[in-house]
């Protein structure tokens, strides 16, 4: 039952290419939060890059949350202001941003044994 909404599109041409042909992976998972959320939206939404990992963390679409101060108690706090919707046209606050490949997000091992790093190489070497 919203009344109002704001359809926001940017169309971005580089001045200059430097030529990259190769594929990009954005590895993700719930830590990914406001503006690295925005990030992966933007990425899974446009295809721009493969987005590897666990769901995220969302919130990051829509502008910065308001602060409120009660009169009363002086308490403050803070608040989305927008509800920011995925390029599917789901609640990216509720639903967050969903991996292209989903994959454990163990993060305990060192750095080229963990399963999103596996995954990405693997993808690497078949493209």
């Amino acid at each position: 039952m919203f009344k109002t909404y704001t359809k926001q599109t940017d169309v971005l041409t580089p001045q200059e290419s430097v030529g990259f042909k190769g594929k990009i992976y954005l590895l993700v998972d719930s830590s990914v939060y406001s503006a690295s959320e925005g990030f992966a939206a933007f990425a899974k939404g446009t295809g721009f890059a493969t987005v590897v990992g666990s769901r995220t963390g969302g919130d990051g679409l829509g502008m910065d949350p308001l602060v409120v101060a009660l009169p009363n108690s002086g308490y403050m706090f803070r608040f989305s202001f927008e509800m920011g919707l995925n390029s599917d046209g789901s609640c990216n606050e509720e639903v967050k941003t969903v991996p292209d490949i989903e994959v454990d997000p163990d993060t305990s091992k060192p750095l080229l044994d963990q399963p999103a790093v596996q995954k990405v190489l693997e993808l690497a070497k078949s493209y």
